[in-house]
């Protein structure tokens, strides 16, 4: 009974909703004003006008929102849904003129030239796209409407098949189906090339590329070895960050012990304190001479280890090179000045404030201490072998980029030409028998 009864109110309420009266606008604003006037309560206007009271407040408070709006000078409403269909309608149809129109122009642009046919020029999926629609609503035909395009029907009708099947990515240019290059490098080499980068985890792609040349005698760009190296996961970005000089030093050297660069950085060896490295790069070969590490930065220190890099160098008083130093105490000093004079020495000390000027013993630093401070250290001697290993290492394996990826040693003892000379002959013949071997595949 209960569920009969349930269905017969919503059957009522139902009709109620279908058959109740809507309002215009006019109408709706007639009754607030009635309302306003005050001529009848609210209640016998609302039993009047069969409508609800809350409705009626409803109306009234957005005609007043309404003017009050209006008299502050918002003019801004919401939309009808006419409005609304209507201005997409028009936003379609502007869509399509200024695509036809576009079509059209550029048509045009290519007869104009002289120097390309139109007729069988490639169009872009948008292009195919718009004549298909303008065929689509054409009234004079399909013939006649791809004559005056100047598509011919059977281009027209593969196009159009394609749309069909696969949509608009069907209209999309095809792409290269080509496997094969006369320059592909092969699997063998592409394990070579991994191989080299897991036995060597702390060379970049740069260093390994030229690694490979040098010790395997066979050639690979570095931008080959870092596509392979990505493909496998085996590229990450750096633990720390990077910083370039803005500026470089004016005077450039062109040949080796023109100019020696001298610094001190420090280190904390637990349980000693602070120690200080004192170090003499040769500038031009960015070679270090020779290294010291003190327990105090002064001028006794410093001379000691420029004294000793003259001593490696064997350099005559006559041939001496210029050094380059900061503004720190010990080189600013009386007792550092003497030595430099009768060592038969120039100096020459950056601006205040500036580390760019030593930018190259700079980063030597950084470098080094990207490396060597990932350790703790607890005894001086500790240190030092670590040291050691890592000048050795800078000087004789790390490839340079500033140096055409060559180590510092290379242009220190004059090997650079030899070196980048067999690279090149290494190139050549890597390019011609990998050449050789891709034809041989394709054929």
């Amino acid at each position: 009974m209960r569920t009969k009864k349930q269905s017969t109110e919503a059957k009522v309420k139902e009709i109620r909703r279908h058959t109740r009266k809507k309002y215009s606008a006019e109408e709706k604003i007639r009754i607030v004003i009635d309302g306003l006037r005050g001529e009848s309560s609210v209640a016998e206007l609302c039993r009047r006008e069969g409508i609800s009271a809350n409705l009626y407040y409803k109306w009234s408070k957005d005609f007043l929102e309404a003017g009050k709006n209006r008299l502050m000078g918002n003019t801004k409403r919401e939309a009808t849904t006419s409005e609304v269909h209507q201005i997409r309608n028009e936003n379609m149809d502007l869509k399509q003129l200024v695509a036809e129109l576009s079509l059209e122009v550029r048509m045009l642009k290519k007869s104009l030239t002289g120097s390309v046919n139109y007729k069988y020029m490639r169009r872009s999926a948008s292009e195919k796209m718009e004549i298909i629609r303008i065929v689509e609503e054409s009234e004079l035909g399909v013939k006649r409407t791809l004559e005056e395009i100047g598509i011919s029907r059977s281009t027209f009708y593969e196009w159009y098949k394609r749309y069909l099947e696969d949509g608009y990515e069907g209209l999309l240019p095809k792409k290269n189906k080509r496997h094969s290059y006369w320059n592909q490098i092969s699997q063998n080499e592409r394990m070579k090339v991994v191989e080299t980068a897991l036995e060597h985890p702390e060379l970049s792609p740069r260093e390994i590329a030229h690694q490979i040349t040098d010790t395997q005698k066979w050639f690979i760009s570095e931008s080959s070895v870092y596509r392979i190296l990505k493909a496998q996961g085996l590229v990450t970005s750096p633990a720390w960050i990077v910083m370039e000089a803005a500026d470089e030093f004016k005077d450039k050297t062109t040949h080796i012990h023109q100019q020696w660069q001298t610094d001190f950085t420090y280190f904390k060896i637990i349980g000693w304190g602070w120690y200080y490295l004192a170090t003499v790069m040769d500038d031009y070969s960015r070679f270090i001479i020779t290294w010291e590490l003190c327990k105090r930065m002064d001028s006794k220190n410093a001379s000691r280890v420029i004294e000793k890099a003259i001593q490696i160098s064997g350099l005559p008083e006559n041939k001496r090179p210029r050094l380059l130093s900061d503004n720190g105490p010990c080189y600013v000093s009386h007792e550092f000045t003497k030595f430099i004079s009768e060592s038969r020495m120039g100096h020459v000390r950056g601006a205040p404030y500036h580390p760019q000027t030593q930018g190259k013993i700079e980063r030597y630093h950084r470098t080094m201490k990207n490396i060597v401070k990932l350790d703790n250290y607890y005894y001086p001697d500790e240190l030092r072998d670590r040291l050691k290993e890592f000048v050795d290492y800078y000087n004789h394996e790390r490839y340079h980029e500033s140096l055409n990826n060559l180590t510092p040693a290379d242009v220190y003892y004059g090997r650079d030409w030899v070196r980048l000379q067999q690279r090149s002959i290494i190139k050549k013949e890597t390019m011609k028998k990998r050449r050789r071997i891709n034809q041989k595949v394709a054929s």
